[in-house]
């Protein structure tokens, strides 16, 4: 639910908003979407989806027609469109205008990056491993994610580094690290890779970009919706680049804890495996439960819960693959699941039930 609707829902209870301006109060604070928000997204997704698809379309073009174009050929097609997306770049940020395009040339200008360093590879045949493409390419293009500051192009160099870590894995073990820990190695390598981006992504990028201090200030001049002393309450939501980024660090997080149940290791290794994955929980529940409710992240938490624990339980009682350990199973996971389920239902009621207040509109009463 939307924190518009939370609150016009809200103000409804509290007989603060007259039920004939409940409309009204929908439209003007975009409950539902108006005319000038469709055409807004509209162009920006069809601005996104025809750059995007002109890089790629380079790309299609030139492994279409290998046979026929030669070296030169082919580097200059993709120099030339690197060197274009460069100098538009450059062209826009003295008219300092048109931030989207500016930041959308620099992602298109990331991926026709790795494009030239696998045609060099390709062309050249260096015989370098696979991982070093990945490595190069997010290590050239760190500038430029620096300069963009766009969560796109964070998420880009984000995935880059993740699989030339897993590549690396498998071709690299580490000299000082028996074989029987190097799953687990890299995949807590992995896992806290991906937990300092998350936190870096809360202070960086999460989004704050709605102030109801404005909407307050926009829209209750506009129309007579609020009563004399009326509430309104912030916005929590993160931005949906986090929410991608919460979901890496889940999934490599649960992984360490997978991978620390069937691996043939020590005690320490275990306890050191399972204490890593249970600080993880504990700072999710405290990120997203105590200091702000976030129904999405603790549903990456339960998801994590439920697969760790179902994956203990396999192994403790499917030793004999016997219809009684498959029974248990499946008993558990309906437990846990519908426990999941019902706190959830909790959480959500609790946000919208304890949403703080933060901007407290005074005046005379609008609705005379």
């Amino acid at each position: 639910m939307s924190q518009s609707r939370r609150t016009i829902e809200q103000l409804l209870q509290q007989g603060r908003l007259p039920v004939k301006n409940a409309d009204a109060a929908a439209i003007h604070l975009e409950v539902y979407p108006s005319k000038r928000t469709w055409l807004a997204f509209f162009d920006q997704a069809a601005l996104i989806i025809g750059l995007l698809a002109l890089a790629l379309s380079l790309v299609f073009f030139i492994a279409y027609n290998w046979q026929d174009l030669g070296k030169m050929g082919k580097f200059a097609l993709v120099e030339g469109a690197l060197a274009i997306t460069i100098a538009l770049y450059v062209a826009l940020s003295f008219k300092r205008r048109f931030t989207l395009i500016r930041q959308l040339l620099l992602l298109i200008a990331s991926v026709v990056t790795g494009s030239l360093l696998a045609l060099f590879g390709q062309v050249y045949q260096t015989g370098a491993d696979t991982w070093q493409l990945f490595f190069a390419w997010a290590l050239l293009i760190i500038p430029w994610v620096v300069i963009a500051r766009f969560p796109a192009l964070w998420l880009l160099w984000l995935g880059l580094v993740n699989a030339g870590l897993m590549l690396f894995s498998d071709v690299a073990p580490i000299a000082f690290i028996d074989y029987d820990y190097q799953s687990i190695f890299w995949a807590s390598v992995l896992a806290l890779v991906n937990f300092i981006a998350l936190n870096l992504w809360l202070l960086f990028v999460n989004d704050k970009v709605i102030d109801n201090q404005i909407i307050a200030n926009q829209h209750l001049s506009v129309i007579p919706l609020m009563t004399k002393d009326t509430v309104m309450p912030l916005k929590s939501e993160l931005h949906w680049s986090t929410y991608i980024v919460g979901l890496l660090s889940t999934g490599f997080i649960t992984l360490l804890g997978i991978t620390s149940i069937f691996d043939e290791v020590n005690i320490i290794t275990l306890l050191i495996a399972f204490m890593l994955w249970a600080c993880w929980c504990g700072f999710m529940v405290w990120r997203f439960y105590q200091r702000s409710l976030n129904l999405l992240m603790l549903t990456y938490l339960c998801g994590s819960v439920i697969t760790v624990v179902m994956f203990w339980a396999a192994r403790l009682f499917l030793d004999n693959f016997d219809f009684g350990g498959f029974l248990i199973l499946a008993l558990l996971l309906i437990g846990m699941s519908s426990t999941a389920v019902i706190w959830l239902r909790k959480v959500a009621r609790l946000s919208t039930d304890n949403n703080p207040a933060a901007t407290l509109v005074k005046g005379d009463s609008y609705d005379k």
